[in-house]
């Protein structure tokens, strides 16, 4: 006889939808399907809570692509904010590194888009507690900020910062650009790394943010 049609739970997030499958009963001997069904749609649900709160803590504000002398400058940024774990971690003299990326691509009707630009760059935040500072380092230096709030709204600053070359682009065409921040928990110490790894709660990313843009 053949195997029944497998049941599949189906969770709306931000309209989008996640397809998750059963398995048979005959491979998953400790749980019914129906079991096995509620724990897989109670798993997505929770995974999908955790990218929506990632993004909650690093969320943009902002973003403009502004002429400024011969390069194009990005206007604006996020909003940040740091969970009790990661702000623990801070201050006891764990460093965040964070990376942001820019891409811009011109579309093409008769083949994949063309890349433009694509730059990135690596911001890092750490605490200073003989000074009781924070101290954010990035490409064009680093300055000291007495307060978290000081320099989390500095690390989310975008800065002028330069990320297209005024000749790389034409004013008869409409460019796609994009922006994305998230925290690069790869740098971390090993045994800081798996933590954040099994934790949710060390998880910040943006996400990608496109718009459309005409020199």
């Amino acid at each position: 006889m053949p195997d029944r049609k497998r049941p599949v739970c189906l969770v709306r997030k931000t309209g989008s939808y996640y397809r998750m499958a059963t398995t048979t009963a005959s491979s998953m001997p400790a749980l019914s399907r129906r079991d096995f069904l509620r724990l897989s749609c109670a798993t997505a649900l929770a995974a999908g809570a955790g990218r929506v709160w990632a993004r909650d803590m690093l969320a943009l504000k902002q973003v403009e692509l502004v002429a400024k002398h011969d390069h194009y400058v990005l206007v604006g940024g996020y909003n940040i904010q740091l969970a009790g774990t990661l702000d623990d971690a801070l201050r006891k003299g764990i460093t965040l590194t964070f990376v942001q990326l820019f891409e811009a691509e011109r579309p093409r009707s008769y083949w994949f888009a063309e890349d433009v630009a694509v730059e990135q760059r690596t911001l890092k935040l750490s605490y200073n507690a003989l000074l009781r500072q924070y101290q954010l380092f990035r490409d064009s230096g680093h300055a000291s900020f007495d307060s978290e709030a000081e320099a989390l709204a500095a690390l989310g600053d975008f800065a002028d910062w330069a990320v297209l070359d005024a000749k790389q682009v034409s004013k008869q065409t409409v460019y796609q650009a994009r922006v994305r921040m998230y925290l690069d928990t790869s740098q971390l110490a090993k045994p800081l790394q798996m933590n954040a790894f099994a934790s949710s709660r060390w998880d910040m990313d943006s996400g990608w943010r496109e718009w459309s843009f005409k020199p």
